[in-house]
């Protein structure tokens, strides 16, 4: 049933062309810096928000399919490479110090550590479906999916939005061999994933950037052993990645041509 109600209303776009990163950047301008003053507008005067980070990332974008519009974004940052040796966001800016914390992450290859940032959903589509307080499009306690996109759902089920960015996301994991995410998550988002199986594992004790943010990370292969156990997850990631795939494929394939 979810990811059927996923499939009718959304999709998952691999942003692989300069129109759809433009996209993406444009999305986080208007999540970022003019619904949530997380970033400084007057650094975007093109009304596109992006990052020295930019340059080593990939994103992916949630279109409505009902009306075109791109509504999620989400950034996984690509593990440094021999001529990028910049500390990944959540260390830098939480200031955290791994080789005394964790000693084991602090010992795993840089190749195989990426970050999930500008996990967010517009606030114009939040508002749709009674959603006003969290940028990354999950109900709050006692709300529900009230619109006409998916009036039966409530909180005790999936949010179709914020999963799909999730399939985005491990998907573009496991086409650069990322063995394991860092995140400084929303607490509340940090919940509900753990509600699905997917924990991911606090890295220090919460921090306020952008709000208060727990550093956290998880191990990509765990993601296997969720779909395991949770069934409807497998059906929605499964489907949502599929499709996903496919029009990395396409791509690909007109690039050849």
């Amino acid at each position: 049933m979810y990811s059927s109600l996923f499939q009718q209303n959304f999709e998952i776009v691999k942003a692989v062309t300069p129109g759809l990163i433009d996209e993406a950047y444009q999305l986080r301008y208007q999540v970022y810096c003019e619904e949530k003053g997380y970033e400084d507008a007057e650094r975007c005067p093109d009304r596109r928000e992006y990052d020295e980070y930019d340059s080593r990332s990939m994103h992916c974008l949630i279109r409505h399919k009902g009306s075109g519009i791109y509504i999620g974004v989400a950034r996984l940052i690509l593990p440094q490479s021999s001529t990028d040796d910049r500390p990944l966001p959540v260390e830098k800016f939480c200031k955290l110090n791994l080789s005394e914390t964790h000693p084991h992450l602090a010992s795993l290859p840089k190749q195989s550590i990426g970050e999930v940032s500008r996990f967010s959903v517009s606030k114009v589509f939040r508002r749709r479906i009674a959603e006003q307080g969290l940028v990354w499009g999950i109900p709050k306690e006692d709300e529900c999916y009230n619109s006409g996109i998916a009036a039966n759902l409530n909180r005790r089920h999936l949010p179709l939005i914020s999963m799909g960015l999730i399939a985005g996301v491990f998907d573009m994991c496991t086409e650069h061999n990322i063995e394991y995410c860092y995140a400084a998550m929303e607490p509340t988002l940090l919940r509900l994933l753990k509600g699905i199986g997917i924990n991911f594992q606090p890295l220090s004790m919460p921090v306020e950037y952008h709000g208060w943010r727990v550093p956290s990370f998880f191990p990509v292969k765990e993601m296997k052993k969720v779909m395991q156990k949770r069934a409807e997850l497998l059906d929605i990631v499964n489907e949502s990645t599929a499709a996903y795939q496919g029009q990395g494929a396409a791509y690909k394939q007109l690039a050849v041509v």
